[in-house]
């Protein structure tokens, strides 16, 4: 992954990293060439939690409520999950609520660049690479963010230092060695990787590392390091490390990234193969040949047996059958208003930008002319933005034997929709 050209978006202001030297920036900016972006989200809050009997694929959801009952948003947030760990009888999370009006916007610009724009969050950072045994912390300005990983689970401890100063940054780490010593001695068997986004004196971050080992009792390695001017940077090693895989920009964009630098090696890699193949379609071609007469004979075989089969699924069903038929065909007609299938379906289909909020079963209506059929009922929110997600939603679903029709949605808010689902007539594969 390239690390030639940075921006480092932190509660500091916007830095942009290329060519060796640091250049602060105006917020937004319109970017002229590829870049990575590392941002802490306008400090959003990074956290870890853990879920008894929580679902991984709902992991995203019990965060958001659990942070909206802390205090920690209030209003509409967008979660990033940077791990989910299976737990005894549930799940622990290492996450990123982000607000979602700061979330939509920093996509929307990133997608307006005239080139690529991967933005990686600073929790991605942080955890990339870090395994059982493991622990990092890293320096964001006046901000101290710590990481690890034991048997226990996930462990993590942040502090804001008062100031910038040497005494006030050697204060916050002593307070955050205090928060982590204990995680420690349950399982971080590795030097604590200790490094900073952006420091203009490296003394000073020697002395840090140095007092972090001596307040815990383990030991600690500083993160490699590139000078820009007047500054150094972990940046670029840990941006190395962490690799699109931490982006958060849309698949697509991904994908996009990846390719471009894929074609000088792909280009070779298709020229030998070439060859390859056209010395190999040589020799199928002959062989092909000599199946072809020998096929003939099964072709006509086939023929004959289709025509006996489809003389057989013409014939009639006897009278006194009909009510057994009729009894099969409801049961599947049952069998198909699973809610636990039609959450696993939902999942599946639900792209970016549509989020399930819940899932109902109404019974059968019961009318003059006797029981009527049963439904679900789904509702959700599109993300701003998402113009064609509900759609690719509804085209899903129809694909999946259901017919769409909308309802009042149930909630309030902005991109709120909600359907009433209805098994399409006839048997399903």
């Amino acid at each position: 992954m390239s690390t030639d050209n940075l921006l480092l978006v932190t509660r500091d202001g916007w830095r942009h990293l290329s060519g060796g030297s640091w250049a602060d920036v105006a917020p937004w900016p319109t970017l002229s060439e590829s870049t990575l972006v590392v941002t802490d989200f306008e400090d959003a809050a990074l956290g870890s939690y853990r879920f008894d009997g929580g679902r991984r694929a709902y992991a995203a959801a019990l965060v958001e409520k659990r942070a909206r009952t802390e205090g920690l948003t209030d209003g509409a947030a967008h979660v990033i999950l940077h791990r989910v760990q299976a737990q005894s009888g549930g799940l622990q999370t290492f996450h990123t609520v982000v607000p979602l009006e700061l979330w939509q916007r920093t996509q929307q610009w990133a997608a307006q660049q005239r080139d690529h724009c991967i933005v990686l969050p600073l929790g991605g950072l942080l955890a990339a690479g870090v395994g059982v045994g493991d622990a990092r912390v890293l320096r964001a300005g006046r901000a101290l963010h710590c990481f690890g990983q034991t048997k226990a689970g996930l462990h993590y401890h942040s502090v804001n230092a008062m100031s910038r100063t040497g005494d006030d940054l050697l204060s916050a780490v002593r307070a955050l060695a205090g928060l982590a010593r204990a995680d420690i001695a349950k399982g971080i068997v590795h030097p604590v990787e200790f490094g900073s986004l952006w420091a203009v004196d490296p003394a000073l971050e020697t002395e840090l590392v140095n007092h972090w080992s001596a307040q815990t009792g383990s030991g600690a390695a500083a993160l490699p390091v590139e000078t820009a001017g007047t500054a150094v940077t972990a940046l670029p090693g840990l941006v190395e490390r962490a690799g699109v895989s931490a982006a958060v920009n849309p698949p697509l964009a991904r994908m996009a990234w990846w390719s471009e630098r894929l074609v000088p090696g792909v280009a070779t890699a298709v020229g030998v193969l070439a060859l390859a193949l056209g010395g190999f379609g040589l020799y199928v071609k002959g062989q092909a040949r000599a199946e072809h007469d020998s096929a003939a004979d099964g072709r006509r075989e086939a023929t004959a047996l289709e025509a006996r089969i489809a003389a057989t699924n013409v014939a009639e069903i006897p009278q006194t059958f009909a009510p057994v038929a009729q009894l099969a065909r409801t049961l599947g007609d049952g069998a198909r208003y699973d809610p636990v299938a039609m959450l696993g379906l939902l999942r599946d289909i639900a792209g970016p930008g549509v989020r399930i909020q819940r899932l109902r079963l109404d019974p059968p209506a019961v009318g003059a002319s006797g029981l009527g059929e049963r439904s679900f009922q789904v509702d959700g929110v599109a993300e701003a933005g998402s113009v064609g997600a509900i759609s690719r939603l509804l085209a899903a679903l129809r694909d999946a034997g259901w017919t769409a029709q909308p309802v009042n949605a149930a909630d309030a808010a902005a991109g709120a929709f909600s359907y009433r689902l209805t098994a399409t007539p006839g048997p399903r594969g």
